[in-house]
């Protein structure tokens, strides 16, 4: 395995051996898969296509490359601060977050990480609307949203947060006339004081 010889090299031989063996039997486990697979009702050679790429990719072996020193030897929690483990963590973490700072132009304070998108949408939804609850308790969503972004919602109304779930057409786009007829109950109710 490539990878693992190149980080082998590196000192570090026994727990990276161990690591790239477990990585290289999971791979080529018979559970994981398939040699046909069916779609209604008619079976096919080979393995399906994986088609839902919001959800997950596969690795790029650059990130594999570079991650797997941290997820077989050198790892540690980033948080603890008063031992050699946190510290290279916390040096790697922030020099990762200083590259993707660059990549997209950013602030390396701008960059959060985050463990997937649930967390994120809980921390972008509920957030941004309790920074704002003062002003502004109404949320427009669809309903055809991800569960977790569905689930913040339910619980800004728990907080009494007013929300709006819009349905979508055949087309999957919102009618816009729903949506501005949502905005305008939002804005008269600013208005009326209610």
């Amino acid at each position: 395995m490539l990878t693992a010889a190149r980080v082998l090299g590196r000192g570090r031989s026994h727990s990276l051996a161990l690591g790239a063996r477990a990585l290289s039997s999971s791979a080529a486990s018979p559970s994981a898969t398939k040699d046909t697979f069916s779609i209604g009702g008619e079976a096919f050679e080979g393995r399906a296509a994986y088609l839902d790429g919001a959800a997950t990719t596969p690795i790029d072996p650059r990130v594999l490359d570079s991650m797997l020193p941290w997820m077989t030897s050198l790892y540690g929690n980033v948080h603890s601060r008063t031992h050699m483990y946190g510290w290279e963590s916390d040096s790697a973490v922030e020099h990762a977050r200083g590259q993707v700072a660059s990549l997209i132009g950013a602030s390396p304070k701008e960059v959060v990480f985050t463990s997937g998108a649930t967390e994120s949408n809980n921390i972008a939804i509920k957030g941004t609307a309790r920074f704002y609850k003062a002003r502004k308790t109404h949320v427009i969503t669809t309903q055809t949203e991800h569960k977790c972004v569905l689930d913040s919602c339910r619980a800004l109304e728990q907080e009494g947060f007013s929300v709006t779930y819009l349905p979508v057409r055949k087309n999957g786009l919102v009618d816009m006339k729903e949506l501005e007829d949502s905005m305008r109950w939002v804005l008269a109710q600013g208005r009326s004081g209610a």
